[in-house]
C-alpha cells in the first residue's frame, strides 16, 4: 500500500541523496546540489499548502502487517495558486524503487490531496522529452500533453526540450 505524508527533519538524508544525485539532475529541471545545512534550513521552514505555495511528501510503501512503513521517493505540489486552483506536481522515486509500478500509485494520492484537501482543478507537470518512464505516469493518470516547450531546461550542459502535461479536476 502507497501512502504520502508530511517531510519531517528525519527525512534530512532522503533529501540530501535525492538532491545531490547528478544522475537525477538530468531527468528532471533540478537545481542542486545541496548542502546539509541547506536543506535542515529547507526544512525547518517548510510550510504545507495552503499556508505555503508547495506541499513535499514523502512517498511510503507498507508491505506486511507489523512491518514499518519504507520511503519509496518524494512527492510534491508547488507554484501552488488557491486563487486559480493549480499546482505543479513532481514525483520521484528512489532508484531501487523504479520500474515497480509505484509511480501511477504515489502520483494518485498526491492527486487525492491536492483535490480533496486544496480544491485543485488543474495540476501540471513539465517532463524532459527523453524522460519516457515519467511520461508514462503521467498518461496511466490521465494526464493530455498540451505542449512541447523547446529548449525549457538547462540540463546536463544543453537547453532541452520539456512537454507540458495537464489533468483538469
Amino acid at each position: 500500500m502507497t501512502k504520502l505524508r508530511p517531510v519531517e527533519p528525519e527525512d534530512l538524508e532522503l533529501l540530501y541523496t535525492v538532491e545531490n544525485n547528478p544522475a537525477l539532475w538530468l531527468k528532471a529541471c533540478g537545481s542542486g546540489p545541496y548542502s546539509r545545512f541547506a536543506l535542515k534550513q529547507y526544512l525547518s521552514s517548510l510550510q504545507m499548502a495552503p499556508e505555503g505555495s508547495e506541499a513535499r511528501f514523502v512517498a511510503e510503501v507498507t508491505e506486511g502487517e507489523g512491518r514499518p512503513p519504507r520511503a519509496v521517493g518524494l512527492a510534491e505540489l508547488t507554484d501552488y495558486s488557491p486563487l486559480h486552483g493549480r499546482a505543479e506536481v513532481g514525483i520521484l522515486l528512489l532508484e531501487k524503487e523504479r520500474g515497480r509500478g509505484l509511480g501511477p500509485e504515489v502520483l494518485a494520492e498526491l492527486e487525492f490531496f491536492a483535490v480533496n484537501r486544496l480544491r485543485i482543478h488543474l495540476l501540471y507537470a513539465y517532463v524532459l522529452t527523453d524522460n519516457p518512464a515519467s511520461e508514462k505516469i503521467f498518461l496511466k493518470r490521465g494526464f493530455q500533453r498540451a505542449a512541447r516547450l523547446p529548449k525549457w531546461c538547462y540540463v546536463g550542459g544543453f537547453y532541452r526540450d520539456v512537454d507540458l502535461f495537464l489533468k483538469f479536476f
